[in-house]
């Protein structure tokens, strides 16, 4: 097979070369010999060809001018855009860098200024502390001073005493006993012999006449005595079911006067009833109106009212008071025996604690307090009547 196809290929070539020198011969002897007749044909068969392509060419060398124009011109458009763009990226990174500028300039301004304003706050602080210390050092040396004065320490004992009198009013709700011990203040202020003192003595009037205002409770007395009701409390008897007594022969007789015709009517009507109902007697012993538990309770509750009532009147609350009060007379009077001796006594000491008034402590501080301060630490009263802290 394979020694087939070049014998297939070769007679082409051989007339492909036949051919080849034909065409050369007859070209050769047209030069030579200039014959009008051969030349002719080609010149009239390439002219429209000519001047086709020549028509095509220009049109398309035309195109090209106008796509590299246009090319041109949208170039020189797109580079207008990207300097207008990079100008304005220039003005914008300007604008930020100005931006940034502005607010490093204030904080440094406020840095300054915030700088000078410790400096000014340090200097002024650090003359406020060398004005403490004088102060101290004055207040100081006057405190001596007024020590040194012989009468310096009837001046402490009044303070004492008016200190003693606020803890009298304002904790132990006593002012009778704190109007006593402005009184002995008084006393000493007055022994003093001082005219420069008669502000701190018109104070403490003032502050005597406002504390006996103040109504004066026996709260002690009062918790005495409802402790003796609580004690009292178990020996008191409950109701019981009363038996009634039996009529004798001789009472539902009828008289013969006419004057007991009142007691014979009734004796009459008692012996009809007799004849219609039936009575019947208890022969046990008679049962009181609660149980044993039920006393209990009761009693308990009652101790816890009077309890009550001793709280309210140590916090001045006479509203509660006599709510527990009135609740434990209440209880008394519907459960325990009325005609027992104790429970009458029990009942007469509620009524009488029941009237007790509490009145509210209106005062707030004594008005001699800060004057009594000042001379005891300056040795006399202040112009402007300030206690100095």
């Amino acid at each position: 097979m394979d020694n087939e196809k070049p014998q297939a290929e070769q007679p082409n070539t051989e007339a492909q070369v036949v051919a080849d020198t034909t065409g050369t011969e007859a070209t050769l002897e047209a030069e030579t010999t200039g014959s009008a007749v051969e030349a002719e044909p080609p010149a009239s068969a390439n002219k429209p060809t000519t001047n086709k392509s020549s028509g095509l060419l220009k049109f398309c060398l035309l195109l090209v001018a106008l796509i590299a124009l246009a090319g041109m011109g949208v170039s020189y458009y797109l580079y207008l855009q990207i300097s207008q763009q990079q100008q304005q990226s220039e003005q914008l990174a300007a604008d930020i860098a100005q931006a940034k500028l502005a607010p490093e300039a204030k904080l440094k301004t406020l840095d300054s200024a915030q700088h000078e304003t410790e400096q000014q706050l340090s200097q002024t602080q650090s003359a406020l502390d060398k004005l403490s210390q004088t102060q101290s050092q004055l207040n100081t040396k006057v405190a001596t001073l007024a020590q040194r004065h012989p009468n310096h320490w009837m001046a402490a004992e009044a303070e004492y005493l008016v200190r003693i009198a606020g803890r009298k009013l304002w904790l132990e709700k006593d002012p009778q006993t704190a109007a006593s011990l402005l009184h002995a203040a008084d006393e000493r202020i007055a022994a003093m012999q001082e005219p420069s003192l008669v502000p701190l003595r018109k104070a403490i009037a003032e502050d005597i006449a406002a504390v006996s205002e103040i109504k004066n409770a026996d709260i002690a007395g009062t918790v005495f005595t409802l402790d003796g009701v609580i004690g009292k409390l178990d020996k008191m008897p409950l109701n019981k079911l009363q038996q009634q007594d039996e009529p004798t022969a001789e009472d539902q007789q009828v008289s013969n006067s006419f004057s007991d015709w009142r007691s014979n009517l009734a004796k009459t009507w008692e012996a009809l009833k007799e004849d219609f109902f039936t009575i019947r007697k208890v022969t046990t012993d008679v049962t009181p109106l609660l149980s044993a538990k039920q006393e209990w309770y009761l009693e308990e509750n009652i101790r816890n009212k009077l309890l009550q009532a001793q709280l309210a009147l140590y916090q001045y609350n006479e509203l509660n008071y006599r709510q527990s009060i009135t609740m434990a007379r209440k209880w008394i009077q519907q459960y325990y025996d009325l005609d027992n001796d104790n429970t009458q006594e029990v009942l007469k000491s509620l009524e009488a604690l029941s009237s007790l008034k509490l009145d509210a402590i209106n005062v707030q501080q004594f008005q001699c307090s800060k004057l009594l301060k000042q001379l005891v630490t300056y040795g006399n009263l202040m112009p402007n009547g300030e206690a100095t802290e």
